[in-house]
């Protein structure tokens, strides 16, 4: 897997990693290529399909068919020569902003609208997010203010998704726009600069990360707003990943020297960082004051609005025969009292949602979680039946018979 994770750019694990740090790298990896390749128009089923095609692009040899030209790019960028797969497949790790936005079981799903048109106007992108104005206009003075937000909140709550639209209706253009994921092995030399063996010759070439890119094209282009999100930031080590960015971050004015490279390096105040973090893990309570002081935190509560009304908005508009389900799952979190596990709406956004897929969604993605949440407690799972909850908020089941 080191030959993939070169030539697509992937931050490989540390050797220090565990073999579990190692394996969890691994499938975020193929994760990554699945949702590549979807947006490249080609649908793979699974993580299995993902090893497959990553495998036949390192091994298998140019299709006899090809042209020339093609045989001889792919060859080139076996070698690590230069030449760069079509822009949809490159730079696995950092991912330009998309406009398209996931599979529909996420809140990125095919019901939101896509990224490539988004709305000029404040309120039509909080409409297309089933959102308040108010709510994403508080977001963008907290980002004018300091530079920096965090959303945080359960898994399912539409963090990322809101992010990147957001992201794109600052910057104008989705070009403006970088997300990176943090994980376990994820380092400062990934994220703001480090030192990479050269691919044609002996030694090492600095290579700059994602942050020191986006801030440099942010710096050439003062009339434009450039944003970088950074997904699941609490997954990686933040104090080892940042570095000299715990001073960039309060102090945009002045510059701090890079450690591999010597530059004085400076944050634009164009340049935008928004943040997203799961609080299911409890990992949020630990972060430290330092870094707490240097961003804007943003809740997204599934229990709360406006995070709680954005399934009840999206069915009503969308399927107003289904709303019964937006009740069953306020329902369900009053008896959670959790709000870092509580449920949130994306298992439900989608365009093809029928009672067959609320049940597949709850069985495969909400009990499961649930499950988690009550291990040593299996009594209580009793609670969050699905029929249960359907009789208690009093709403009629499609199978009923006819009064």
């Amino acid at each position: 897997m080191d030959t993939a994770y070169r030539l697509a750019g992937f931050a490989k694990p540390q050797p220090t990693a565990s073999e579990g740090e190692r394996y969890e790298v691994f499938l975020n990896f193929l994760d990554q290529v699945s949702d590549i390749a979807r947006r490249g128009g080609l649908a793979l089923r699974d993580r299995l399909d993902a090893e497959g095609l990553m495998w036949a692009l390192v091994n298998y040899p140019p299709d006899d068919d090809w042209t020339t030209s093609e045989q001889e790019a792919l060859t080139a960028w076996r070698s690590g020569k230069g030449t760069q797969p079509p822009p949809e497949s490159s730079a696995i790790e950092e991912t330009p902003q998309t406009t398209d936005s996931g599979s529909g079981t996420t809140a990125a799903g095919p019901a939101m609208a896509s990224a490539e048109h988004n709305p000029t106007d404040l309120a039509d992108l909080a409409h297309d997010l089933y959102l308040d104005e108010p709510f994403l206009d508080e977001v963008v003075q907290l980002l004018r203010d300091k530079g920096q937000v965090i959303f945080y909140g359960p898994p399912g709550t539409g963090k990322t998704f809101v992010a990147r639209r957001l992201a794109a209706w600052l910057a104008g253009d989705s070009a403006r726009v970088r997300l990176v994921q943090f994980h376990p092995s994820y380092a400062y030399e990934d994220f703001v600069e480090g030192l990479r063996p050269r691919p044609d010759q002996p030694g090492f070439h600095l290579v700059d990360g994602p942050l020191v890119e986006m801030a440099r094209a942010a710096a050439r282009d003062r009339n434009h707003d450039y944003v970088l999100i950074i997904d699941e930031l609490n997954r990686g080590n933040i104090a080892r990943v940042f570095g000299e960015l715990y001073f960039l971050l309060e102090y945009r004015d002045q510059p701090a020297r890079l450690l591999y490279s010597h530059d004085d390096f400076r944050l634009p105040p164009n340049l935008h960082l928004i943040g997203t973090m799961n609080s299911a893990d409890r990992s949020v309570a630990l972060l430290d004051t330092a870094l707490r002081r240097r961003f804007y935190f943003v809740p997204f509560r599934a229990d709360q609005p406006p995070t709680s009304q954005v399934l009840a908005n999206y069915l009503t508009r969308n399927h107003p025969h289904l709303t019964w389900v937006a009740a069953a799952v306020d329902r369900a979190n009053q008896l959670l009292n959790d709000p870092a596990a509580a449920i949130g709406p994306s298992h439900f956004i989608r365009d093809d949602l029928d009672e067959t897929w609320i049940r597949r969604a709850w069985e495969h993605s909400v009990l499961p979680t649930l499950e988690d949440h009550f291990y040593g407690q299996e009594h209580r799972l009793a609670e969050f039946d699905l029929d249960l909850l359907r009789a208690e908020v009093n709403a009629p089941s499609e199978d009923a018979p006819a009064s």
